[in-house]
Protein backbone atom coordinates (compact mmCIF):
# COMPACT_ATOMS: atom_id res chain seq x y z
CA UNK A 1 0.00 0.00 0.00
CA UNK A 2 1.18 3.64 -0.43
CA UNK A 3 1.02 5.65 2.23
CA UNK A 4 2.30 8.88 0.96
CA UNK A 5 -1.39 10.65 0.19
CA UNK A 6 -1.92 10.02 4.08
CA UNK A 7 1.70 11.05 4.90
CA UNK A 8 1.23 14.66 2.91
CA UNK A 9 -2.68 14.75 4.41
CA UNK A 10 -1.38 14.30 7.64
CA UNK A 11 1.55 16.71 7.22
CA UNK A 12 -0.80 19.42 6.44
CA UNK A 13 -2.59 19.15 9.71
CA UNK A 14 -5.48 17.83 8.25
CA UNK A 15 -7.72 15.24 9.97
CA UNK A 16 -7.84 11.82 9.95
CA UNK A 17 -10.87 10.21 10.27
CA UNK A 18 -11.19 6.63 11.84
CA UNK A 19 -13.78 4.46 11.08
CA UNK A 20 -15.00 0.94 12.57
CA UNK A 21 -18.11 -1.31 12.86
CA UNK A 22 -18.37 -2.22 16.61
CA UNK A 23 -19.40 -5.38 18.11
CA UNK A 24 -23.45 -4.10 18.07
CA UNK A 25 -22.92 -3.73 14.08
CA UNK A 26 -22.91 -0.19 14.62
CA UNK A 27 -20.40 2.29 12.21
CA UNK A 28 -18.15 4.27 14.70
CA UNK A 29 -15.82 7.06 14.17
CA UNK A 30 -13.79 9.79 15.05
CA UNK A 31 -10.82 11.95 14.02
CA UNK A 32 -7.06 11.56 14.54
CA UNK A 33 -4.19 12.41 14.45
CA UNK A 34 -1.05 10.72 12.34
CA UNK A 35 2.09 10.57 14.42
CA UNK A 36 3.82 8.11 12.32
CA UNK A 37 3.99 6.21 9.03
CA UNK A 38 6.39 3.27 7.94
CA UNK A 39 6.39 0.63 5.63
CA UNK A 40 4.64 -1.28 8.35
CA UNK A 41 2.59 0.25 10.73
CA UNK A 42 0.45 3.89 11.30
CA UNK A 43 0.64 5.67 14.68
CA UNK A 44 -2.85 7.79 15.14
CA UNK A 45 -2.98 9.70 18.29
CA UNK A 46 -6.82 9.75 18.89
CA UNK A 47 -9.72 10.67 21.18
CA UNK A 48 -10.74 7.39 22.10
CA UNK A 49 -9.84 4.08 22.02
CA UNK A 50 -10.62 0.96 19.41
CA UNK A 51 -10.91 -2.46 20.40
CA UNK A 52 -7.50 -4.80 19.90
CA UNK A 53 -7.87 -6.80 16.33
CA UNK A 54 -10.52 -4.30 15.31
CA UNK A 55 -10.20 -3.59 11.40
CA UNK A 56 -10.49 0.22 10.53
CA UNK A 57 -10.84 2.04 7.87
CA UNK A 58 -8.74 5.41 7.32
CA UNK A 59 -9.51 8.25 5.34
CA UNK A 60 -7.48 12.01 5.86
CA UNK A 61 -7.15 14.78 2.92
CA UNK A 62 -10.60 13.61 1.21
CA UNK A 63 -9.06 10.44 0.48
CA UNK A 64 -10.20 6.83 1.51
CA UNK A 65 -7.57 4.48 2.81
CA UNK A 66 -9.23 1.02 3.39
CA UNK A 67 -6.53 -0.85 4.59
CA UNK A 68 -6.83 -3.49 5.82
CA UNK A 69 -5.61 -2.40 8.64
CA UNK A 70 -6.10 -3.63 12.22
CA UNK A 71 -5.38 -2.54 15.69
CA UNK A 72 -2.29 -4.00 17.31
CA UNK A 73 -1.60 -1.91 19.99
CA UNK A 74 -3.62 0.62 21.79
CA UNK A 75 -1.59 3.03 24.84
CA UNK A 76 -3.21 5.69 26.86
CA UNK A 77 -1.45 8.57 26.86
CA UNK A 78 -2.39 11.17 29.31
CA UNK A 79 -6.03 11.98 27.81
CA UNK A 80 -5.59 10.81 24.81
CA UNK A 81 -5.16 7.25 23.31
CA UNK A 82 -2.06 5.94 20.26
CA UNK A 83 -3.18 3.46 18.47
CA UNK A 84 -0.41 1.43 16.35
CA UNK A 85 -2.25 -0.15 13.35
CA UNK A 86 -1.08 -3.36 10.97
Amino acid sequence: MNYSDLRYASAADEPVRIAWVDDNGQVRCMPGRCIDISARRIHLEAPGQVPLQTHVALSAGGKSFPGPHTVKYLTKCDTKFILVLE
